[in-house]
């Protein structure tokens, strides 16, 4: 009997799909438009969280040498600066390497500073543990001999950095209310199409059905529905991913930004729209039902 009951329930649920052809269609549009929406949070998150990591392990600590250090004064410098807590590596760049580098970005113009007009310092380029030790570290290479100017762009990195971290809340909220919309428009969604079967629930009342023997159906119509919409709600992610890929290269002639790969990423999003949509289209028919049928 509860076998029997089981496919009868599944046979009717989708019957349901079927029978409610608008219902069905604006309950799976809502809910893939939900599910896509999260899932691009999660993409989101994830690009800036590649972003966050790039940016902090490409921020540097800028060590001016003293134009009057030789190379033992260099030497003993940079072993003072790897002796430091914190410090990760040292790497050593000449004057005339930063000169190319300005000549590179800025232009010819430049060239004009070459050899013994070259106002720039040899340099060592520090790299830490962690973003937030780069005030300690500063501080305390500023104190070395021969450490002439020490900076890391402060103001703009940690700055930039506050921002990402903002975004990373933000989104956060944004996903979890989401979800709680998801649930009130599939709980709205399946009480329309209960209160179009009005009359066919309370017949079914009158000869003898349990509350739990009626609620059933809509509980799986509900979870087929989340079901739908979870796979299109992945097709349309990898779709819309890649459509950003290839725009990014169509605009700006290469790929300029560092995207998060989309395999085996899309499999984890996947999955768990999968799961969420199963359990909001359960939770939200048991939600339209418990209240519309009084159960």
């Amino acid at each position: 009997m509860i076998f029997r009951n089981f496919f009868r329930h599944i046979r009717d649920a989708f019957r349901n799909l079927f029978r409610n052809g608008w219902m069905t269609i604006a309950t799976i549009l809502t809910m893939t438009l939900t599910l896509i929406m999260i899932g691009g949070f999660v993409l989101l998150a994830q690009n800036i969280q590649n972003i966050t990591q790039d940016i902090e392990g490409g921020v540097k600590i800028r060590t001016h040498i003293d134009l009057a250090a030789d190379k033992d004064d260099e030497a003993k410098l940079k072993e003072s600066i790897e002796a430091l807590d914190h410090v990760s590596g040292v790497t050593y760049r000449t004057k005339e390497e930063e000169y190319q580098d300005l000549v590179a970005q800025m232009g010819s113009d430049f060239e004009m500073f070459s050899g013994d007009d070259n106002p720039f310092y040899n340099v060592f380029l520090v790299d830490v543990d962690d973003t937030a030790n780069l005030e300690s570290v500063t501080q305390a290479i500023s104190k070395l001999p021969y450490a002439s100017e020490v900076t890391y762009g402060k103001i703009d990195t940690q700055n930039l950095l506050s921002t990402i971290q903002i975004a990373r809340t933000i989104i956060a909220l944004v996903a979890a209310i989401l979800i709680v919309i998801a649930i009130l428009l599939i709980s709205n969604t399946i009480r329309l199409t209960i209160a179009a079967r009005q009359t066919e629930l309370e017949i079914m009342r009158l000869v003898g059905a349990t509350n739990r023997y009626i609620k059933a159906p809509f509980v799986y119509e509900g979870m087929f529905m989340g079901t739908l919409s979870a796979i299109f709600a992945t097709a349309l992610l990898y779709a819309i991913y890649n459509g950003i890929q290839s725009a990014s290269v169509e605009l700006f002639g290469a790929r300029i930004l560092s995207f998060t790969p989309l395999f085996p990423i899309l499999w984890y999003i996947g999955a768990g729209l999968l799961i969420i949509g199963i359990l909001l289209g359960n939770l939200g028919a048991r939600r339209a039902t418990r209240r519309f049928l009084q159960i």
